[in-house]
């Protein structure tokens, strides 16, 4: 299984809270509307643990809340690490600052 890197200040700059208990939010002041990322500093792959590098977070989980409710959550390729979205979604469903965010991460297919 294979996750990627971003870096704190990335995710600063593009409007994601300060990254706290492995998760951070866009926007960072919107409780009932947000995109929620899985960002812890290491995870375990088989019997080994892996950790970032030093300032950066890895991007375990991409998921979407409305109305105060989970929505969905952007599939996870093991092999390269990068997310898409899953069938039945798109980017277009997305507000453009969502959109833009989610493109400063790097780790989004097809945006």
């Amino acid at each position: 299984m294979r996750y990627l890197q971003v870096s704190k200040l990335t995710l600063a700059n593009a409007g994601y809270s300060v990254p706290a208990q492995a998760n951070t939010f866009f926007p960072k002041n919107s409780p009932r509307d947000h995109i929620h990322l899985g960002v812890p500093t290491s995870y375990m792959d088989g019997d080994r643990q892996k950790f970032a590098e030093d300032g950066n977070v890895f991007v375990t989980y991409v998921s979407f809340k409305r109305d105060d409710a989970f929505w969905f959550r952007l599939a996870h390729n093991d092999a390269d690490g990068y997310f898409s979205f899953p069938s039945g979604h798109s980017p277009d469903e997305l507000p453009e600052s969502w959109v833009t965010a989610l493109r400063a991460t790097g780790v989004v297919r097809g945006l």
